[in-house]
């Protein structure tokens, strides 16, 4: 207890007895000390057990009354107590101690021969490997002891450290506490009887341990329920108000409802909303349970959708989309699995364990490869479903056809067509045992001519003979295999090219030039070497005329293009000029020479005007989008029936020119699917009206894949589909060159 200083006290402190002053410190069992005694019985514990301690555990010189020692040999009168005791063990080790000189042999034949001690209880420890040491050597005993004695020695000056202090500390409580050895003056605290929820028992006690308890009680409550800051912000997070209709009447709001708070404004209330609404929703979700949820095998649901995973056209694998099941989350699969069977036409089966519980959520599905079965025949699908929870068993087995599949060439390609025959080729992707029907039908749908291909190799193809000049076919593939038979619809139509003129009736002769940035020094070479190739169809064509025509191909970011101030470009009449827009660029379509007979004069004229000057003066070159250009749509206005340069004659020679170093686009910038068509309805219209063309430069080396097919050459199969043909070569000598092999085919 701390004295206080007080005015009317001895030595500065209240006159209070030891006798007064309760220990409320914890209870200490060695020394039977318990909360609520006085500080008199405290001292007198303590000062008993240090007194003790000195007597009977750290003497100087403790008896040893029963301790056996005649392995000592000591003289005379065997001593009791510890200091002889020591004295003789020393005088024994010395005796038995070899001189420093001996030998270490002999030093261990001296240890040999020291006596086994045994310890006492109280001495006995565990080596550092764990095992309980109880008997030493003399040596090892001695040496034992001295350390225990140091050890007694530092805990003495410990003890006697402490017990100073303590005294010290008594001497001032008492004389603050103590007058004439009696209490006086003592303070008596109040005491009260709390409520059981703070201390229980009901007896009375003193303030200062209720308020203690009330602190303790309120400390657990605010940590419990939380700051009143933070119970505010929880009433005011309801999003639920009075307008709100319940769930179990739509004719009955909350507000109208008993004990409802409109605007809670405490815990309580925010509470009492709270149970409304519970309240509510558990009548409404037990509805649900009764009327309108089914029970055990009722909530099951089984389902499968297949897709068939090709490889070249060929199912090798069947994926199983199980989203349709519904297999609630207590029920798993029968025996941890259910079975997919695939069965073929020739009963080969194919079976795999899956676990539907586990994939009914799976949108990817599980692939099940079929490297044993006949994919180009129907396949029986079999799924024997079954879920269990335990107590419920459900199951179905749901049965299902997946159609077999032959896969027909992605494309029949056309080659070599001229008056009276033509190549039908395509990629044979599945293998030797597949066989082959081409078939050639008229306009009428009349077969004309058939061919059948049997252990088929990488590419089929034939040669048509026979045919009518002039005339439109198609050209159908029938694919057989694994016992299915498949008229494939990507039917090929074609026509053969009427019977050729000969060029010294006559000839019409058509120049397009793609005219984007690209191409200036071939439309230069053609400028420097064009009265070479004009002297060749001069001679060509006679003893008849000839006309000729020059159209350019061009396209911009904009709708105009780099020439459109140029004056002779403004001269030009305006169905010479033709400007449309694409989905990603502008075409410009120019006819710079229209046919007329022998205007070898003009056409030059022309010609020497483009790739030169200024934007204003004469034809400075186009520009482009570095993409494939719209040379398809010159050639489209050129021969079909815009007759953008005048119609060509019938009874002449007719030849088509272009120059171009990429591959045409139409009016989007890209070479599709949508241009291969394209390029394929000029051809036939080329092939019907007689007109040979010929593909000069780099763009007859642009390739086009189409989607799993194989590597084409479109201006390649465009030229020779004509009966014309192509050259990487776009130089004057070439040109004529053409023109000249062209003249002698007829």
């Amino acid at each position: 207890m701390i004295p206080t200083s007080s005015s009317a006290t001895t030595n500065g402190c209240d006159n209070i007895s030891s006798n007064c002053v309760i220990w409320q410190g914890p209870d200490i069992a060695c020394i039977d000390l318990c909360n609520g005694d006085t500080v008199s019985e405290v001292v007198a514990k303590l000062a008993t057990e240090v007194c003790d301690l000195i007597t009977n555990g750290v003497s100087s010189n403790p008896s040893l009354t029963g301790l056996n020692l005649d392995c000592l040999n000591i003289k005379g009168v065997t001593p009791t107590t510890l200091v002889p005791v020591l004295q003789a063990m020393v005088v024994q080790i010395c005796a038995n101690k070899s001189p420093s000189s001996s030998s270490e042999t002999e030093k261990a034949q001296v240890q040999a021969n020291l006596p086994i001690m045994t310890l006492p209880l109280c001495l006995q420890y565990d080596d550092l490997n764990g095992n309980p040491v109880t008997e030493l050597r003399l040596d090892l005993f001695a040496t034992l002891i001295a350390q225990q004695v140091c050890n007694n020695l530092s805990s003495i000056n410990v003890i006697q450290s402490t017990l100073s202090n303590y005294s010290t500390r008594l001497a001032v409580l008492e004389g603050c506490v103590l007058v004439n050895g009696a209490c006086s003056n003592a303070v008596v605290e109040a005491q009260i009887i709390p409520a059981p929820c703070v201390i229980a028992g009901g007896q009375l006690t003193n303030v200062s341990v209720v308020l203690q308890a009330l602190q303790i009680k309120y400390c657990s409550l605010e940590a419990a329920v939380g700051l009143p800051s933070a119970i505010n912000n929880t009433i005011s997070q309801s999003v639920i108000t009075a307008s709100y209709i319940t769930l179990t009447n739509t004719s009955v709001s909350y507000g109208s409802i008993a004990g409802w708070n409109t605007s809670p404004v405490n815990f309580a209330q925010s509470m009492q909303n709270a149970w409304v609404v519970i309240d509510d929703m558990y009548t409404a979700i037990t509805n649900i349970q009764i009327n309108c949820c089914p029970t055990g095998c009722d909530r099951v649901v089984f389902g499968y959708v297949t897709s068939n995973i090709l490889t070249q056209g060929e199912i090798t694998s069947l994926n199983f989309n199980f989203e349709s099941s519904t297999i609630p989350a207590t029920f798993n699969d029968c025996a941890g699995s259910t079975v997919i069977r695939i069965t073929d036409a020739l009963n080969n089966v194919i079976t795999q364990t899956v676990s539907v519980s586990s994939l009914q959520n799976n949108a990817s599905g599980v692939s099940v490869g079929l490297p044993t079965l006949n994919t180009n025949q129907n396949l029986t699908v079999s799924v024997a479903f079954c879920a269990t929870d335990g107590t419920d068993t459900c199951s179905d087995t749901i049965l299902s056809t997946v159609t077999g599949v032959v896969p027909c060439p992605t494309e029949i390609t056309m080659s070599a067509i001229n008056s009276t025959s033509a190549t039908v080729s395509f990629v044979n992707q599945i293998g030797l045992t597949a066989v082959y029907t081409i078939d050639i039908l008229d306009s009428s749908n009349v077969l004309v001519g058939t061919f059948v291909q049997n252990s088929p190799g990488a590419n089929v193809y034939h040669n048509f003979t026979g045919l009518i000049p002039g005339t439109n076919y198609t050209a159908r593939v029938t694919v057989a295999k694994g016992g299915t038979i498949v008229v494939c619809p990507n039917t090929q139509a074609f026509s053969t090219i009427s019977a050729d003129a000969v060029c010294d009736t006559g000839m019409d002769v058509a120049f397009i030039l793609d005219y984007t940035a690209s191409m200036g020094n071939e439309v230069d070479a053609i400028k420097a070497g064009i009265t070479t190739v004009i002297s060749t169809i001069i001679t060509e064509s006679s003893p008849n005329d000839y006309r000729l025509g020059l159209v350019l191909a061009d396209e911009g970011p904009t709708s105009t293009p780099n020439y459109a101030t140029s004056v002779e470009y403004v001269a030009l009449p305006a169905s010479q000029k033709i400007i449309n827009t694409g989905s990603t660029s502008w075409q410009f379509i120019t006819a710079v020479e229209m046919f007329a007979t022998n205007n070898t004069s003009t056409f030059q004229a022309q010609l020497a005007k483009i790739n030169t000057g200024s934007p204003t003066a004469n034809w400075p070159l186009g520009s482009g989008i570095n993409g494939p250009e719209p040379t398809d749509t010159a050639i489209g206005l050129v021969v079909e029936a815009n007759q953008f340069l005048g119609a060509f004659r019938s009874g002449v020679a007719k030849y088509l020119i272009i120059i171009t170093d990429n591959l045409p686009s139409g009016d989007d910038d890209a070479f599709n699917a949508t241009d291969v068509a394209r390029l394929n309805s000029l051809q036939v219209t080329c092939s019907l009206a007689g007109i040979k063309c010929f593909v000069l430069g780099a763009g007859v080396d642009r390739t086009y894949t189409p989607s799993g097919g194989s590597i084409t050459y479109p201006w390649r199969t465009f030229a020779l589909g004509t009966d014309g043909n192509w050259n990487l070569d776009s130089s004057p000598a070439t040109i004529s060159s053409q023109i000249v092999n062209g003249c002698a085919d007829v």
